[in-house]
């Protein structure tokens, strides 16, 4: 386990922007607020805090509460041996840097190029770089400084990884791609395989060789066993600052934007194009050549057969504007009461 770098009141001010109340302590670690253990040296993140909450903290002894500002505005002034109360605009927003900060699990490979790796001579590797057990980096890859290459993982010939980027367990970078600047690459992630794209021929399936490549950019993160495959003639795309979950699909030649969420099991079909900031829920289809616009929003399980306009929320299968969608559901769940009605009138 690593040492987190612990945080004291004083800089909370500036780090998370609180509003800070009571006394200055420092916290060494992220507590669970289902939890009840003591937490002397620990600080809890809340959704909610009234004054049932507050009570329960301070009695597990905790050194310090992050809440929003509207919740402590509301509560009773701090006690002197009361926990230290952080206030913030946005407690989500405060978990994440607090977690990144207090992160006590170890890191995915140490500095340096583990005796069980392979690394090809002509790849090139950056100041800082750590290669793990049995991972393979091939010839003419390109790791910028501090990049991460976990147990197992395998980069691609002429690969490029950006600064500071992170590979995690069994990642695979196939040849020709390239990763921007601080991307997380979850344990399985495959970037760069080969897209479903074959030829009726007769004897059957003749396999079109998959020419292109995968261009990711800065920020971007993937979930664990998700799958972007390289376009079959040019470059399939993910944008700056984008998030994939887990077991998620990204078909040949489909174009992400920046600011894209998608969650787990969703999939793209090839040659789609997805806007920027937009949201598309868990096990979402999209079809193939058709366009999601900027901010528009996808439910979970919704099937999308056609393009979707910048700013719209679409769902049900076939996809639709989910007001409509949500009528028509409303109006099946009335079917058997109109018929009833319909029948007592003929």
């Amino acid at each position: 386990m690593k040492r987190p770098e612990p945080i004291s009141s004083s800089e909370a001010r500036e780090w998370l922007a609180a509003t800070v109340e009571g006394r200055d302590v420092v916290v060494r670690r992220l507590l669970d607020p289902g939890g009840a253990g003591e937490g002397a040296d620990g600080v809890v993140v809340v959704a909610r805090l009234d004054i049932a909450a507050w009570a329960r903290w301070r009695a597990a002894g905790v050194a310090a509460v992050v809440a929003s500002t509207a919740d402590v505005a509301a509560l009773p002034p701090v006690g002197p041996g009361d926990p230290a109360r952080w206030a913030v605009d946005d407690p989500r927003l405060a978990l994440a840097r607090l977690s990144r900060r207090l992160d006590p699990r170890p890191p995915i490979a140490e500095r340096g190029v583990h005796p069980s790796a392979v690394v090809d001579p002509s790849a090139r590797l950056g100041e800082g770089v750590a290669i793990g057990p049995l991972a393979v980096v091939a010839a003419d890859a390109v790791l910028a400084d501090g990049v991460v290459v976990g147990p197992g993982c395998v980069v691609g010939p002429a690969a490029r990884i950006g600064v500071g980027s992170e590979l995690r367990e069994r990642v695979v970078v196939a040849d020709g791609v390239v990763i921007g600047a601080r991307c997380v690459l979850q344990a399985g992630a495959v970037i760069g395989s080969d897209g479903f794209g074959y030829a009726a021929g007769p004897r059957g399936a003749e396999r079109i060789h998959q020419l292109g490549t995968v261009v990711l950019g800065d920020d971007v993160e993937i979930g664990a066993n998700t799958c972007v495959d390289r376009a079959t003639l040019g470059t399939t795309v993910i944008g700056d600052r984008s998030k994939i979950d887990n077991l998620v699909q990204v078909a040949h030649n489909v174009r992400i934007g920046r600011d894209v969420l998608m969650a787990g099991q969703a999939g793209i079909a090839g040659s789609t194009e997805i806007g920027d900031r937009v949201v598309i829920g868990g096990a979402a289809g999209i079809t193939d050549h058709v366009r999601v616009g900027d901010d528009a929003r996808i439910a979970g399980g919704a099937g999308v057969t056609k393009s979707v306009p910048a700013g719209e929320a679409w769902g049900g299968i076939p996809a639709q504007p989910l007001r409509r969608w949500a009528r028509e559901r409303y109006l099946i769940g009335r079917l058997e009461a109109i018929w009833a009605f319909v029948k007592g009138r003929t």
